[in-house]
């Protein structure tokens, strides 16, 4: 749900690219990246962000089409 308000607000098409978020924050004097995998662990970093700075990273990659090849089609009489 989190990637989808992203990308809408990023302006990514959804239907020829895809995201992937990290969020870096503070722990124990220094940063700690998390890849966020889920909307379970988007939420705990929006929680966090509540208390101190998150800073979340997105990465987009393009979905590449299936291709397959295909024999040629021939006709047999």
């Amino acid at each position: 749900m989190i990637k989808r308000r992203i990308m809408r607000a990023l302006r990514i098409n959804s239907a020829t690219s895809t995201i992937n978020l990290t969020c870096r924050l503070r722990n124990n004097g220094g940063f700690c990246a998390i890849h966020v995998t889920d909307d379970e662990v988007c939420e705990y970093m929006l929680m966090e962000a509540r208390t101190q700075s998150v800073v979340v990273y997105v990465e987009v990659e393009q979905i590449s089409p299936i291709h397959f090849d295909a024999p040629p089609v021939e006709a047999f009489m």
